[in-house]
């Protein structure tokens, strides 16, 4: 059944993210093909229009992306969905970790295709030696590759998109259990559960600074901070990133199984 559940969240988010991935991927065609035309400016001023697009509409799929988890969240747990979903002979435990897995899933595919988007607008030989170069830099100094770096840089990046995402769901299903303004309420409570989180962040440093001179700078200091403490950051903002969204799924199945107000 948490096939089922998932296929269909999977088809109503895809439904219309695919939109914003297909206009993503024919500007990034048109931006190569403008921009790869020498000797004109008429060209040259529409791939960098076209460019533009294509920057503007990465950001739009990210932004839908967590817009759309949430309004699908909402619709079929608190509004005339609802009615349907709290009938079927399912779990609460199951109806949850679908929307759990479909926030990880869309993400992922978004990412992806920011990734592939960029690869076709922006690629060329002269793009890629500077990029090796720069990350040669970058990776020699952090002791890596330049694939574990950027693997590394994709991994915090797609784990944030995912934490942004639950921090919405804890939001909502605090926000929906009022009788009023609960969609007022679920922002707020969403911001105050991001916001709260980060800062838990920034108090986990701090203790480690106690320990750790280094890491104490960062606070104290305007100095570069040591290359080892900023790869160990990074590497442990994967580790919290990770135990964050599984304590939101843990909070939030709790909290669903509490049962809901429905609109």
């Amino acid at each position: 059944m948490l096939k089922k559940l998932l296929k269909h969240d999977l088809k109503w988010i895809f439904k219309l993210l695919i939109v914003f991935y297909s206009i993503a991927l024919v500007f990034s065609i048109l931006t190569r093909i403008f921009l790869s035309i020498d000797g004109s400016t008429v060209f040259n001023v529409i791939g960098k229009i076209c460019s533009g697009v294509t920057i503007s509409f990465i950001f739009n799929i990210l932004i839908n992306n967590i817009m759309r988890c949430w309004a699908r969240f909402t619709r079929n747990l608190y509004g005339d969905e609802s009615y349907l979903t709290h009938t079927l002979p399912i779990e609460k435990k199951t109806i949850f970790t679908s929307k759990f897995l479909m926030g990880i899933i869309t993400m992922f595919t978004s990412v992806l295709v920011i990734l592939l988007t960029l690869f076709i607008a922006y690629y060329s030989k002269e793009n890629i030696e500077w990029i090796k170069t720069s990350l040669n830099i970058i990776a020699s100094i952090y002791n890596s590759t330049v694939v574990k770096l950027l693997l590394v840089i994709f991994i915090v990046f797609f784990l944030e998109m995912v934490f942004t995402i639950f921090a919405g769901y804890i939001g909502i299903l605090l926000g929906h259990r009022s009788n009023n303004k609960r969609i007022v309420k679920s922002v707020i409570y969403g911001f105050i559960t991001y916001l709260l989180t980060q800062t838990l962040t920034l108090v986990i440093m701090f203790i480690c600074g106690l320990f750790n001179k280094d890491i104490m700078n960062l606070f104290t200091t305007n100095t570069i901070a040591n290359i080892d403490i900023l790869k160990t950051i990074m590497y442990g903002a994967i580790l919290l990133y990770i135990i964050y969204i599984i304590i939101y799924y843990v909070i939030g199945l709790k909290l669903f199984k509490k049962g809901i107000n429905v609109d």
